[in-house]
């Protein structure tokens, strides 16, 4: 092998799995925010989902809840191991899929809510609502990779290492697999899981819901102010809007405009032309809050200082407000003349177009969740990187027959910290 030298950047925590003194020529180092809920309260930052004459929610006690979708009543909860966090329900043929906390990720029976499998990955899996394709389930982990399965036995099919810990959703497009990590990189991958190209930002890309694409070009926010849009083709950068802080709520398009939620307290209105502002909004507190959602004439989401707005979409003026009393990260759902609001209150909402209350339904606890930003140190450092023999590149993307992950971030990757522990289905 012939070694040369390049510069990389990973997010370090207690369970990276290596030293400093491994690699040669640390060259700085970074701090990025992140946030972590503590358990225990019944806050919901997930986006509920309908289907049929059923609402779907899932909440920070750990519960998923079927209720009517009619009147709010309870038909069935399921309790997992840990927190249900910023990640939404996904259901195809009678089995609901969805992450948790526990580092599981569960299939559940839609029409009884008993459990089905899981399958147990080495981290939490926190804001990766799962991506079914073909029979494939894709998510991510805080333990760095982002896993295929197979959607009804829970068998791992590949596993992709990042070079940090992803918050992230994954995106489907033409065959194309979209998925970020905090390490401040947004790849794209073959449904076989290799690498196509990856684009790099300078802070976190948090993905709760699924990217924001328009003319083969993806919209995404990061921890660094901006928001991206970058060419799915090759991963070049394509357009590019600067706000005051972080963005972390994926944006949404219509008719020429993009609309951007940020941390600095605004709702922009950005022409998609020009990625010139034609009006921006402000809110009442520096958490962004939810994706924004198009009805009619108004465009309508969430925000952290427990409002849901409904602004007029060409001139930005309020229209209505509907409060509750928490935050709202998890995004708004609009069907047949209804509007579904799940709140940091511990409450999910369902009210009218105008913003009136039909109806409410509480989770187990009134007591709201605690989250707390953090800083999380980035080390760029320079690494040996050494070319593959003929015989490695033919190897390089093979999984072993036991469905375990123990190599050493084997998808033409940069990084090359080794995994320290075995991943596999407990229902083989």
């Amino acid at each position: 092998m012939a070694a040369h030298n390049d510069l990389f950047m990973a997010t370090l925590d207690n369970d990276a799995g290596f030293d400093l003194g491994d690699f040669a020529r640390k060259s700085g180092k970074k701090a990025y925010f992140t946030w972590h809920v503590d358990e225990g309260g019944g806050s919901i930052n997930s986006s509920p989902v309908i289907k049929g004459s059923h609402v779907y929610i899932a909440s920070l006690d750990g519960y998923i809840y079927k209720l009517e979708k009619a009147d709010g009543k309870l038909v069935w909860k399921f309790k997992a191991g840990g927190m249900f966090s910023d990640a939404h329900p996904v259901i195809k043929d009678g089995i609901i899929y969805l992450g948790c906390y526990d580092h599981n990720m569960y299939a559940i029976d839609e029409t009884t809510g008993e459990e089905l499998w899981r399958f147990r990955t080495g981290g939490k899996i926190d804001g990766s609502t799962v991506l079914l394709i073909d029979d494939m389930a894709i998510f991510s982990s805080r333990d760095y990779y982002v896993y295929s399965i197979h959607r009804k036995t829970g068998k791992m099919i590949w596993a992709f290492r990042t070079g940090g810990w992803s918050y992230s959703c994954p995106t489907e497009h033409e065959g194309k697999i979209l998925v970020s990590s905090s390490d401040g990189n947004m790849y794209c991958l073959s449904k076989e899981g290799r690498e196509i190209w990856r684009f790099k930002t300078g802070g976190n890309i948090f993905m709760q819901d699924r990217l924001c694409i328009r003319d083969g070009v993806a919209y995404f926010g990061s921890d660094d102010f901006n928001v991206y849009g970058v060419r799915l083709s090759d991963g070049k950068e394509a357009w590019r809007f600067r706000c005051g802080s972080y963005v972390n709520v994926m944006p949404t398009i219509h008719d020429g405009i993009i609309y951007i939620s940020s941390d600095d307290e605004n709702f922009y209105a950005v022409d998609l032309a020009t990625a010139r502002t034609i009006w921006k909004f402000r809110m009442g507190e520096r958490a962004a809050g939810s994706m924004p959602v198009i009805l009619g004439n108004n465009v309508i989401f969430g925000s952290a200082d427990h409002n849901v707005y409904c602004l007029d979409a060409k001139t930005g003026k309020e229209v209505w407000r509907f409060k509750t009393y928490g935050h709202i990260f998890g995004e708004t759902v609009i069907e047949n003349g209804r509007i579904y609001v799940p709140s940091y209150d511990c409450h999910l909402y369902c009210i009218t177009i105008d913003g009136e209350l039909i109806w409410k339904f509480r989770t187990s606890t009134i007591r709201q969740s605690t989250y707390k930003y953090e800083e999380e140190t980035v080390i760029e450092f320079n690494a040996p990187k050494f070319e593959e023999t003929a015989d490695e590149k033919e190897d390089r993307y093979a999984v072993s027959a036991e469905n375990v992950v123990s190599h050493d971030y084997a998808f033409k990757s940069e990084y090359s910290f080794k995994s320290e522990y075995q991943t596999k289905s407990e229902y083989a």
